[in-house]
């Protein structure tokens, strides 16, 4: 759960969609806890090799000193919504006279660092079907919703040039599996943002990282979401 002691020393922040939020405050270190969002960590390299590292969704927490020294570090919000933003000391102080948060930061952390080894463990060894669908698993687990006729909804948050990026795909590649999925009945999309996920346990059972990415889920149980 939130503590409330968090909502109460940071800063509200609203974020649009491509916003940049600074990892710095007059050169000091910040932390960040999305409310409600989703966030792409980017890094960019010498000879501008930009790669898309990791998603943050609610209830992720992002702390400048994540980002590698030295390389061209973004956090970049892809939705309209809701961040606290901490200076790191404010932060620090409060982790240290407050068991909940405390016990709230090493958690999210935990579940972050093991949400991307899994990301890195199918980049680098699933085929390219697996990954774009590990992938939508991890969106369908994380910010998906229900939907009528037992559906899962969400908003993609990357363009599919982005998707590509982050998953180490050729975007046509990118575009033919999808399309594949699409006529073989397991998603449907009314328009370039929204997925529909017609079988989530069909689409699981196609990469053998669902069960993992599925366990790195928030608390709250899906029932929690209102329905569309």
């Amino acid at each position: 759960m939130f503590p409330p002691e968090l909502g109460e020393h940071g800063t509200l922040v609203h974020t649009r969609h491509g916003q940049p939020l600074p990892l710095s405050l007059c050169g000091e270190e910040t932390v960040f806890v999305v409310r409600m969002a989703t966030l792409l960590f980017r890094l960019t390299l010498a000879d501008n090799i930009r790669q898309g590292v990791t998603l943050l969704y609610p209830g992720d927490v992002f702390r400048s000193a994540f980002a590698p020294p030295r390389s061209a570090a973004h956090l970049i919000a892809l939705t309209s919504g809701e961040v606290l933003r901490y200076r790191f000391d404010t932060f620090s102080r409060l982790l240290s006279t407050s068991p909940a948060a405390r016990d709230y930061f090493d958690l999210a952390v935990a579940r972050q660092a093991a949400r991307q080894a899994i990301h890195l463990t199918a980049v680098g060894q699933l085929d390219s079907s697996q990954r774009l669908i590990t992938f939508l698993m991890e969106l369908a687990t994380h910010i998906g919703v229900p939907a009528s006729e037992g559906r899962i909804v969400f908003e993609m948050p990357l363009s599919r040039t982005e998707v590509a990026e982050y998953l180490g795909l050729n975007a046509d590649t990118l575009s033919r599996i999808m399309s594949r999925l699409r006529n073989e009945g397991l998603l449907t999309q009314p328009d370039r943002h929204t997925v529909f996920v017609r079988d989530l346990a069909a689409l699981a059972a196609l990469t053998p990282a669902s069960q993992s990415m599925m366990s790195t889920r928030r608390a709250a149980p899906a029932a929690d979401f209102p329905e569309r």
